[in-house]
């Protein structure tokens, strides 16, 4: 009976090692432009991590009546696999989406973004070559008001 105890301990702490709370943090970076939002990144939480683990570990070194076959103490790295795997699928969720609008919105604000610089080597090239910019629907209305002799 104590050689299952023991094996089942062994597993028990092997999966311990390989779970954890995670959760998003904000990376805290620099850019020359002003943004609204963060940068994320995912990191294992030691407090949940702690938490989860200590609640597991109460609960089997002070099983109830009814838990005292191998059964159900293999129940615990399996309940500890679940939270961990939700725990990453919705922190991992969160940070991918924050990084999502964190990109766009540094897209569009930064002055040396990638896009931003794209479009005015696209600009330059154009105008290089005899055309024209516009940088608003008005003003494009005037250019054919004036060049085409539309009225609208």
């Amino acid at each position: 009976m104590y050689k299952k105890i023991f094996k089942i301990s062994i597993i028990i702490l092997l999966f311990s090692s390989l779970v954890g709370c995670f959760s998003p943090a904000i990376l805290e970076t620099q850019p020359n432009c002003q943004l609204v939002t963060k940068e994320l990144k995912l990191t294992l939480s030691e407090e949940g991590t702690q938490a989860l683990l200590g609640g597991i570990m109460q609960g089997l070194l002070e099983p109830s009546d009814s838990c005292y076959s191998p059964e159900c103490i293999l129940l615990a790295p399996l309940g500890l696999l679940a939270i961990s795997v939700t725990s990453i699928i919705v922190s991992g969720s969160i940070v991918v989406v924050g990084n999502t609008v964190h990109w766009i919105e540094k897209q569009g604000m930064c002055h040396n973004s990638t896009i931003r610089s794209v479009v005015t080597n696209l600009v330059n090239s154009i105008q290089a070559v005899g055309g024209k910019g516009v940088k608003s629907a008005k003003e494009l209305s005037t250019w054919f008001k004036q060049n085409l002799q539309i009225t609208f």
